[in-house]
């Protein structure tokens, strides 16, 4: 196997499995909501959501619109445990305040009107955890602006069959006793408690988030008492998050729900729901529900997400969207929401294995929400490789480094493989002119008898010589699933983004912004054809091997420069492996057929005298 067949493989591995991936894997069991509708009387009948008109209010401009207007109305809801004592007291604020949670890795900003989640800095303080920056350089907010539009803050309470009181609450002014500005050190366990009654509708609401100084873990406890009876808590979460991003970025991008059940995650991402239209020409929507018993479901995009940890016996999550046009009609603008009963605690942060193994805990196989794909094992441990090297050897220096190394590491690993392989094609060229031979004794190859017995000879010429014709493959073959994983692995780890390498690389997570390295991985793919001698290769075919390295060039030129930087440096250092096995092998062979041609001009000189 030659190098124009690996590079053709290479090429047309990553374009299959890209497509394949896109177009061909199985999509989650999703479902629309059920809902009750005038002309059908069986409640646990499920049907498709209906498209309900809008308000006038709901468009773009005004917030604070009501946001359940724009879905339609559910089942009544049921009572789940004992009565309790009737609200004998009104209890709320009488205006709206904010409340600060500063802790080593995140500033929380909660305002009292809804008890909601307004602002989730990550690492803004020089003193705390690891400073997390958007695409802009600034620091890193999870909840968007856009969060104001409909005025539906994360921790929102959100009503799914009926209890339309919960939609009220999210204008009603919790009463929080507590300092306005909190800080969390130490081993601290820090509270954060919300509430609200109202005597005359006979309704209670506690609110309480529990902080600890160095996790990302927040713990909930949120009850309800309606009539007397406590009842399921819908929390939301939405409408989007670190949407920061730079043009670059945003096609490695997808806002998505992750729902894992204990052995896979079901997926739903928000981009591809397909809305309906409704009265107003500008707003379109989508709601449904993943079903399935889940024990944590993550709003997330690539890098950080929002995990709740939830009931088993109350497994579904739903979710909705709303497309929302321009007034000029061109750009759209997405606002997603997941909702989740009764939650136990949340996970806001980055999707960092390391960071995700500390929570366990509370969020069983919490790396599941970082998702490699195909050779997804592979990925991890070539990033477990590449952070062993930045951490112990470059002690956290530059991370292109850190991958120069790694990838070096693999050469030296693969060498003997390598080695192997470039014997067995030299073997195999040293065999061309027996094996011509051969095809040139059966002229008739179309014929069945002596394409078999063609066949036969050449196995039978191959066992001679001691030849294994697949010999030069498995060595090559090995690069696919490292080159994918590392694909994978630029595209998917937080431990890559902002890292920069040297001069114009200064984020290897994104592509290169001049070419350069595209450029520089494919005039060494050509110099390597040009060093490795092929078996028996025709004009065309040689042609195709140096068109090949220019199509995989416009092929990777948008891929993250992480990869064309390991293409790069592994192609440099495979120049050296070559010029090493050319020196040992390959001119070792043109000493024995320059010996031979001199032995049988020696016969010749012989027999004419």
């Amino acid at each position: 196997m030659d190098t124009k067949r690996l590079i053709l493989a290479i090429a047309l591995s990553i374009v299959v499995i890209t497509v394949y991936q896109y177009f061909f894997m199985p999509k989650p069991e999703v479902q629309s909501a059920p809902v009750a509708r005038e002309q059908i009387q069986t409640q646990d009948q499920t049907a498709d959501v209906p498209v309900s008109s809008l308000p006038t209010d709901a468009m773009p401009g005004n917030q604070g619109t009501d946001i359940d207007d724009i879905f339609s109305k559910k089942k009544p809801v049921a009572p789940v445990q004992e009565e309790r004592e009737p609200v004998h007291e009104d209890i709320r604020d009488t205006e709206i305040k904010q409340v600060v949670v500063k802790t080593d890795l995140f500033t929380a900003v909660f305002k009292n009107q809804g008890a909601g989640l307004s602002s989730f800095v990550l690492g803004d303080r020089p003193t705390g955890g690891k400073v997390y920056l958007d695409d802009q350089k600034q620091p890193l907010d999870l909840i968007p602006g856009s969060v104001e539009r409909y005025g539906l803050y994360p921790f929102h309470l959100y009503p799914l069959r009926g209890e339309e009181f919960l939609s009220d609450l999210r204008n009603k002014t919790f009463l929080y006793e507590g300092d306005s500005e909190i800080r969390v050190e130490g081993s601290e366990r820090r509270e954060v408690v919300f509430r609200f009654a109202d005597r005359e509708n006979n309704l209670f609401v506690s609110k309480k988030f529990v902080f600890t100084s160095h996790s990302y873990v927040i713990g909930l406890e949120f009850e309800v008492i309606k009539d007397g009876r406590r009842i399921d808590v819908p929390v939301v979460f939405g409408p989007d998050l670190e949407s920061n991003v730079s043009k670059e970025r945003v096609l490695q991008q997808h806002l998505k729900i992750g729902a894992w059940d204990g052995q896979d995650i079901k997926s739903v991402e928000f981009g591809k729901l397909k809305t309906e239209a409704t009265a107003d020409p500008r707003l379109q929507k989508r709601e449904g529900v993943l079903n399935g018993a889940f024990r944590w479901a993550a709003f997330e995009r690539t890098y950080f997400t929002a995990m709740f940890k939830t009931n088993p016996r109350q497994p579904d999550i739903h979710y909705m969207v709303i497309k929302e046009k321009s007034p000029e009609g061109k750009d759209e603008e997405l606002f997603s929401y997941m909702i989740v009963n009764n939650p136990e605690a949340a996970y806001l942060g980055p999707k960092d294995e390391e960071i995700l193994s500390t929570v366990t805990d509370t969020f069983a196989d919490a790396n599941s929400v970082v998702e490699y794909g195909w050779f997804g094992s592979i990925a991890k441990i070539m990033l477990k490789g590449i952070n062993f090297i930045h951490k112990n050897i470059l002690n956290y220096g530059n991370y292109g480094w850190a991958i120069i190394l790694f990838t070096l590491f693999l050469k030296v690993l693969l060498f003997p493989l390598t080695y192997s392989s470039s014997v067995s094609m030299a073997k195999m060229q040293t065999l061309q002119p027996k094996l011509k031979a051969i095809k040139k004794k059966y002229k008739n190859q179309r014929d069945p008898e002596q394409r078999k017995a063609m066949n036969a000879e050449v196995m039978a010429l191959y066992k001679q010589e001691k030849v294994n014709p697949a010999g030069g493959c498995l060595p090559m073959l090995l690069q696919l699933p490292i080159l994918w994983g590392f694909f994978r692995l630029l595209a998917v780890s937080i431990n890559v983004r902002h890292e920069p390498w040297i001069l114009w690389i200064k984020d290897l997570s994104l592509k290169d912004p001049y070419y350069i390295l595209p450029i520089l991985m494919g005039v060494t793919q050509i110099i390597l054809q040009k060093m490795s001698p092929t078996s028996g290769a025709d004009g065309a075919q040689k042609k195709m091997m140096y068109i090949m390295p220019v199509v995989i060039v416009f092929f990777v030129m948008n891929l993250p420069s992480g990869l064309t930087l390991y293409w790069f440096i592994s192609n440099l250092l495979q120049l050296g492996q070559q010029h090493i096995i050319n020196k040992r092998i390959y001119s070792k062979k043109k000493d024995e057929e320059r010996q031979r041609r001199l032995s049988k001009r020696k016969k010749g000189g012989k027999g004419n005298q």
